[in-house]
């Protein structure tokens, strides 16, 4: 099957596929969340419930468990309802997502107090994974110097150890 191909189904199975695995993600991410870092239930008049966490030593975002959950619904409940994104819109709804995802993140930070330990952990491994990449370029390649470093530095400005920190 190709991925222009059109999958079987009517508009109502499409999008009760898409509010199937919207409501999966949503428990995927209240599931994680009780696990990573309790959750507070606030029901009617009743006073905040505390459900304690379920794991104290691991810390996993709820993130996570949406996306993991939202994979899982999408490949496993809902596949024969809904249709593949068109090749020209993938590319937005790529670019959009990643920058919902890089702006939630950057809006967590508190670097308030911690001015040496920030430059230490972001400064520190971008200098090690740029000089590493470079050597290994002009080792491996012969590239010249300048050109290592530019592309040491294209790389690990991109890499996870910068981007999700």
């Amino acid at each position: 099957m190709t991925l222009s191909a059109k999958l079987p189904g009517t508009p109502f199975q499409h999008a009760l596929g898409i509010i199937v695995v919207y409501l999966v993600c949503s428990c995927g991410g209240i599931l994680f969340a009780i696990l990573a870092g309790g959750i507070d239930l606030k029901i009617g008049n009743v006073g905040p419930i505390r459900i304690k966490p379920l794991l104290t030593k691991i810390n996993i975002p709820p993130l996570v468990g949406m996306i993991i959950f939202g994979f899982l619904a999408r490949n496993f409940l809902c596949n024969w309802y809904m249709d593949f994104f068109p090749d020209k819109y993938a590319s937005e709804i790529r670019s959009v997502s990643l920058s919902i995802i890089l702006m939630r993140g950057g809006m967590t930070i508190d670097f308030t107090g911690k001015g040496l330990k920030v430059v230490l952990v972001t400064i520190v491994p971008q200098l090690l994974e740029a000089t590493s990449i470079a050597l290994a370029t002009h080792w491996l390649f012969g590239i010249p110097w300048a050109l290592s470093f530019a592309s040491g530095f294209t790389i690990a400005a991109v890499s996870n150890s910068v981007v999700v920190p």
